[in-house]
């Protein structure tokens, strides 16, 4: 279950385990550590309290996880916002590079299912440029699932191919000669991660559908 969807567990109960305080040493040991370094031991450990008392506040690792998805964003959400104003692409394009600058966070924006309210106000913008662009209603919320899947799943081939690159395990090391239209397609890429991004969400939030599907 996600950390906003429990009943309160004494939060505030003192100041330095506010939830802010517990998202913030999240945040740095995924940041700087990695997500495998993250547990109820380490963020206590990072805040100089007993572990057990982080447990009047979140149940486990998986509300950290939460906390810290919704943190991340929310120091940066104003200025992704203001820098794409009313542009659904660039909106993409900025929440793309966001998710880069933080690769733990992508694969948690699939798992997690975001219901923190920094995720609700970029699904909101998400969903009100769409309608804005011509969207029919009816089409609104599965085009920013779309999105969502997209810009995530792209920020995590992003991270992958990077690690490949680095170990020199990426295309380049692989011999295409009996995949020749992949090898064409390697050859002939152009552009960068977020143009390839840019290019999805420009095709997902044209205003042209097909007939209303009914279930």
């Amino acid at each position: 279950m996600s950390y906003w969807l429990a009943e309160p567990r004494g939060r505030l109960r003192r100041r330095v385990l506010t939830g802010t305080a517990l998202a913030d040493a999240a945040v740095e040991i995924l940041d700087g550590e990695g997500p495998e370094a993250l547990s109820m031991r380490r963020v206590a450990e990072l805040l100089g309290v007993a572990q057990s008392s982080l447990y009047g506040h979140v149940r486990g690792r998986d509300d950290l996880r939460d906390l810290a998805l919704d943190r991340v964003l929310g120091r940066e959400l104003d200025g992704l916002l203001a820098d794409a104003g009313d542009d659904v692409v660039a909106l993409a394009v900025n929440w793309f590079d966001h998710l880069v600058r933080h690769p733990w966070a992508a694969p948690l924006v699939l798992e997690r299912t975001p219901l923190g309210p920094s995720y609700l106000a970029l699904a909101d913008e998400l969903c009100r440029l769409l309608a804005e662009a011509g969207v029919p209603a009816h089409e609104v919320l599965g085009r920013s699932y779309s999105i969502t899947a997209l810009v995530a799943g792209h920020a995590i081939a992003h991270e992958n191919a990077r690690r490949a690159r680095r170990a020199g395990l990426g295309y380049e090391a692989v011999e295409l000669s009996s995949s020749p239209h992949l090898a064409s397609a390697v050859s002939g890429f152009a552009g960068g991660w977020p143009d390839v991004v840019r290019r999805g969400v420009e095709a997902l939030s044209r205003c042209a559908v097909g007939p209303k599907q009914v279930d």
